[in-house]
């Protein structure tokens, strides 16, 4: 049976100054990364040519959004739920696309790493075959998305553990605005 869910979403506004001073700690979070196995694999994740607050510095206002999948039967299939996030992020992503158009001189923060491609050009040592939807996500340029998540949103971040998906998944971006 396929996870069981409702979206709710929400959305805060802060400056960018703002979210910089409490939430991007780049020298913190990049340890992180070079855990994961996109680190040096995809052009939206460190390591960067550039300093990630040049990005930060650039903006004056930041929309947070924050898309919950919330589970509508407790203790469901991690695997399932995972399917549904996938899912979930691509539409995810079309809203944030949607605001960026909207919205002259915004950029896109993205919910965990860029998945336009298959396999990323990086890994292959070429450019991003797609620069036009290139975007980085909060965590990629040092942001704390557990943090901001708890502080705007008053969610803690959850997990899935033993093979079961928790109460909810939350994915968390925004737009940075001039």
């Amino acid at each position: 049976m396929p996870f069981q869910y409702h979206i709710r979403e929400m959305t805060v506004e802060t400056s960018a100054e703002d979210f910089v001073t409490h939430f991007v700690h780049v020298e913190k979070f990049l340890p992180f990364c070079q855990q994961c196995g996109s680190y040096n694999t995809r052009w939206t994740c460190p390591p960067f040519d550039f300093d990630p607050m040049t990005i930060w510095q650039s903006y004056r206002g930041l929309r947070l959004y924050a898309r919950i999948l919330q589970a509508d039967v407790p203790e469901q299939p991690l695997d399932e739920a995972v399917a549904a996030l996938k899912q979930e992020k691509r539409l995810y992503r079309q809203e944030l696309q949607r605001w960026e158009r909207e919205t002259p001189g915004s950029q896109m923060l993205l919910a965990g790493t860029c998945d336009q491609c298959e396999v990323c050009e990086k890994a292959q040592g070429r450019p991003c075959d797609r620069p036009e939807l290139l975007r980085y996500s909060i965590e990629a340029l040092g942001g704390d998305v557990e943090g901001c998540l708890q502080h705007y949103f008053h969610l803690p971040m959850l997990w899935g553990r033993d093979g079961k998906a928790p109460d909810y998944f939350a994915l968390v971006g925004g737009l940075l605005t001039k």
